[in-house]
């Protein structure tokens, strides 16, 4: 017995130090040591992954996304609102296939609440007679409409774009990457203390050319040790550049 109630106090005291950690923590023991002598315990929190990311609750997201941008809180009535309806049909039905009803149902209550179920019940009864596959981004950017300016001001990543197809996107993508990585360079650079390219091109030896004022070429200028000339000879052969 005695055994038994202090396993349900140490549950409880687990119990109680999981329900005060942070959520998306865990706690691990590590070991102190100085060297080979153990000097005791310390507790750690670390941060733990969440669950496996879904695709459909993703595109949940941005689909929503695209809703609160063009029309805000709901879906006005219009002639081409239930689009909403029968995308998020098809993707419930791959992601949850038999209990698909209940999520569209929901979804449509949310944000078509002026849709009446039997419509919504039809749209969902059509779609349960068709054989259905996902939806690749680029239909899925068809069907909503979706402008590939759209897509980058919303940050929207599953869905494709009506005007612009995968493969610009991606080209587009990867010149954006690599303009982003000039930019990160340059400040570097700047950071570093180096000058900006059209000052040192400004500045150099190329566009100074000193050796003109000598009547010399570069190289023998170069072999000579590179002399300046004097400020009289600068003055008649126009401003040179002093700077290395």
């Amino acid at each position: 017995m005695d055994r038994l109630g202090a396993n349900e106090a140490t549950q409880t005291r687990n119990e109680a130090a999981k329900a005060d950690r942070p959520e998306g923590f865990s706690r691990d023991v590590t070991a102190i040591k100085l060297g080979d002598c153990l000097l005791g315990y310390k507790a750690v929190q670390r941060r733990v992954r969440g669950g496996r990311w879904s695709h459909f609750h993703g595109r949940m997201r941005e689909i929503e996304r695209l809703i609160r941008h063009r029309h805000g809180a709901i879906v006005p009535e219009a002639d081409d609102a239930l689009i909403y309806v029968e995308v998020i049909a098809g993707l419930a039905l791959v992601e949850f296939r038999q209990e698909f009803a209940e999520v569209v149902l929901g979804w449509s209550a949310r944000w078509l609440p002026w849709a009446g179920k039997a419509c919504i019940e039809e749209i969902i009864y059509e779609r349960t007679k068709v054989r259905f596959s996902p939806l690749s981004a680029d239909a899925l950017g068809h069907a909503l409409h979706v402008s590939y300016a759209e897509r980058c001001a919303l940050d929207i990543r599953t869905i494709g774009a009506f005007d612009v197809p995968k493969r610009k996107r991606a080209q587009l993508q990867k010149e954006k990457r690599r303009q982003r990585d000039r930019s990160r360079k340059e400040e570097q650079r700047r950071a570093a203390g180096a000058a900006p390219r059209a000052d040192y091109i400004a500045n150099s030896f190329s566009t100074a050319c000193p050796w003109e004022a000598f009547g010399i070429s570069r190289r023998t200028w170069e072999r000579r040790g590179k002399p300046m000339p004097e400020a009289e000879t600068v003055l008649e052969c126009g401003s040179i550049s002093l700077a290395a």
